[in-house]
């Protein structure tokens, strides 16, 4: 429903579930970055990956899984719309269903 939503409203989504297979948390943060790609995830070892490992990424926006694919898309509407400029600019953003923010290191 996410991927969708954000397709109609002229997003340009790789979804990595639609691959036949998943290459990996780590090549999927250095592929995002080659492609000059924000990562959308609701994986949290991403945040290890650029907080304790320091890999580096073109933007990282992490959700929680709220359990309801009609309040994720809302969520990630809300947080991309609000963080966008921070997003587009490398920033990594944690958001939930407390609302979202700029996530200084892994305990954000």
């Amino acid at each position: 429903m996410a991927v969708q939503s954000l397709r109609a409203n002229a997003h340009d989504v790789d979804y990595i579930a639609e691959r036949a297979i998943d290459p990996g948390d780590a090549a999927i943060l250095a592929e995002a970055k080659v492609a000059n790609r924000v990562l959308l995830t609701k994986d949290h070892d991403i945040s290890v990956l650029v907080f304790r490992d320091q890999a580096s990424h073109r933007g990282v926006l992490l959700i929680d899984d709220l359990g309801s694919p009609a309040a994720e898309t809302a969520l990630l509407i809300n947080a991309i719309a609000r963080w966008e400029a921070q997003l587009t600019a490398g920033g990594f953003i944690r958001a939930g269903s407390w609302g979202s923010k700029i996530a200084a290191d892994d305990k954000a």
